[in-house]
């Protein structure tokens, strides 16, 4: 039974997130910032009730396109693509979720590659996330290392910009 529910979670995983599908709106709902302790955080945003389904981290190195993985899929760090994370979120929780970005919450499945846990300089990275069972939208955020270390103690980046965490709360409001 417990082998089934993780075929099904990355089969969710695997069309959706990983495809890249074109049907779905891509919406400012993520946002990064520094935790108390200095390492970096995420905030996932769903609309309304829904809650996070799948969710992924990507890096990318210095001129690698932030497109999608190869041909060959997936790669190492050094090569076009460094896959950090891919996760089948919960179906059960609703709301945001908020995590150290190199830690998705215990509860996921999650499926970690070799390489680096901590942002490197100069690397382009996205989270992207769907809700669960539905491609209607993916909240979606690229960044820098130095986009995050721009920021104001009491920032977040959000929308390809620096803002609060009240100005990102609204931006989710009207985004849905």
């Amino acid at each position: 039974m417990r082998r089934a529910r993780l075929v099904t979670a990355w089969t969710v995983v695997g069309a959706g997130v990983l495809t890249g599908c074109a049907a779905a709106g891509d919406l400012p709902l993520v946002a990064v910032h520094h935790g108390a302790d200095g390492t970096p955080q995420v905030t996932l945003a769903p609309c309304g009730e829904d809650g996070v389904g799948a969710a992924e981290l990507r890096a990318f190195p210095p001129g690698a396109a932030a497109s999608g993985p190869g041909p060959d899929g997936p790669v190492t760090p050094g090569g076009p693509m460094s896959e950090s994370w891919m996760a089948a979120g919960s179906r059960h929780s609703t709301g945001a979720a908020s995590f150290p970005l190199f830690s998705p919450p215990a509860s996921w499945a999650v499926r970690r590659w070799d390489g680096e846990r901590r942002l490197l300089p100069g690397f382009r990275y996205t989270v992207r996330f769907r809700p669960p069972g539905s491609d209607a939208y993916a909240g979606v955020l690229a960044f820098t290392t130095e986009d995050l270390d721009g920021l104001a103690a009491d920032e977040v980046w959000a929308d390809g910009r620096a803002m609060s965490p009240a100005a990102f709360r609204r931006l989710v409001e009207d985004a849905c």
